[in-house]
């Protein structure tokens, strides 16, 4: 089973961090759109097989204080 979720990511890293940074937390990053919907930073794909790990992955990206409650985070990952 694959979990993904979309996030914008601030323009300040390159591509090639990004797909480190999911690497190194069990994922794999797609860049979807390069000026994305939220100000213009890239919207890149997130998937992994491990639910766990893309919980990490987006509690890294958002911060601790993101304000989601565990409920909800499960409703913006999507299961493929």
């Amino acid at each position: 089973m694959t979990y993904q979720v979309e996030l914008d990511i601030s323009s300040e890293p390159t591509h090639g961090e990004v797909l480190q940074f999911a690497t190194e937390h069990g994922c794999t990053a797609t860049l979807l759109q390069a000026n994305g919907p939220a100000g213009g930073n890239p919207l890149y794909l997130f998937q992994s097989e491990s639910f766990d790990m893309l919980q990490e992955l987006f509690e890294q990206v958002k911060g601790h204080g993101h304000g989601f409650d565990e409920e909800e985070i499960k409703t913006m990952f999507v299961e493929v």
